[in-house]
């Protein structure tokens, strides 16, 4: 048997023994025993009888769920939200083609892709955007090119189905006029700080909430994090407005908790991204505004705004922590009308 295979097996075996071990172990012990199986095979040689273990043969439910425990372990430093994403995704899919996903096909994924766009037909009366049905399709694809590179399937079953066509629409932003309203429409110090935030760092609401105060360089409003996505560092940028009202806000704080905003009844945790959500609901539903108003809304408001006082898309791209610099364009950068009109002017 080939040193290579033989690799190939240790790591399917260290997996196995992880993913059994999940429910009674922290993830710190997790990595602790991934480390002392890996030493202690180092010289030991397996050979392949089953790409899964036999346990998992003869039962769907249980080879499917062994491949998303795993994949929950492999993937642990995602963000909660993309690993909601990816879970929901795949539940929907086994639900409906129900067959071990080590056999799924391309025809299994057009099926499921049809039925995922006409799902809400009998309940509202409408199809699922393409947008929404390529977010999909994306979660699926990702998924099953983790499984080929875990090695459970030999390709993606997703791969040559082609996104759907979308239409480009306007982006969904706030204007100047809804942003005011929006910081009148506070009603204590901490709804002021988590739009003056917002507004400011366009920050995902999943980095937002990870922020601590120890974070914050106060001579610069500069805070370094790890991106949600990409696992990449970048730097956001609290400007003296947003200092000032955050400073107001932390100096009535009580607690002693690290976090940049916690809830007001002991003891006193850090906010969750839903409850930033509501903050913002809440707020603007007070200040009169009738478009829909949520956290990432801000960060597109911030895009917009860097692009129509002229900054160039690869700053902006950095600013947002895109990987490519396409998405900033189609979904956060674009010029208003009234810069338009502006340059047509300047032009004439």
């Amino acid at each position: 048997m080939s040193n290579t295979n033989s690799q190939s097996v240790k790591a399917q075996i260290i997996d196995n023994v992880l993913v059994a071990m999940t429910y009674y172990l922290s993830s710190d012990v997790l990595e602790m025993l991934e480390r002392v199986l890996t030493r202690n095979l180092v010289d030991v040689v397996v050979e392949r009888i089953n790409t899964l273990p036999m346990e998992m043969k003869d039962s769907i439910d249980n080879q499917n769920g062994y491949i998303l425990q795993l994949f929950l372990y492999k993937k642990k430093k995602l963000a909660d939200g993309t690993k909601y994403g990816y879970i929901s995704a795949i539940k929907r899919l086994v639900t409906l083609v129900y067959k071990p996903l080590t056999n799924m096909e391309e025809s299994d994924i057009y099926y499921y892709l049809d039925w995922y766009e006409h799902r809400n037909v009998s309940t509202t009366g409408r199809k699922n955007q393409p947008k929404t049905i390529n977010n999909e399709r994306r979660f699926l694809s990702a998924f099953f090119t983790w499984m080929r590179k875990e090695k459970l399937i030999g390709s993606n079953p997703v791969e040559a189905i082609e996104p759907l066509k979308v239409t480009k629409k306007p982006i969904d932003y706030f204007t100047p006029e809804e942003m005011a309203k929006l910081k009148d429409g506070c009603d204590s110090l901490r709804e002021r700080a988590v739009i003056e935030v917002l507004r400011s760092t366009g920050a995902r609401v999943g980095e937002i909430v990870a922020i601590t105060i120890d974070m914050i360089d106060w001579e610069t409003g500069d805070i370094e994090i790890l991106g949600e996505k990409g696992n990449r560092y970048r730097t956001l940028y609290l400007d003296p407005d947003a200092i000032y009202h955050y400073r107001k806000y932390l100096n009535s704080r009580t607690d002693h908790n690290p976090a940049i905003f916690v809830s007001y009844k002991n003891p006193h945790q850090a906010l969750s991204t839903c409850a930033v959500r509501g903050i913002v609901k809440d707020v603007a539903q007070r200040a009169g505004i009738t478009s829909r108003a949520y956290p990432h809304k801000m960060r597109k408001t911030l895009g917009m705004d860097l692009k129509n006082k002229g900054v160039d898309i690869g700053t902006i791209q950095e600013i947002m922590g895109h990987a490519d610099s396409r998405v900033t364009s189609l979904y956060y950068a674009q010029s208003t009308q009234d810069t338009l009109r502006t340059v047509r002017k300047k032009a004439a």
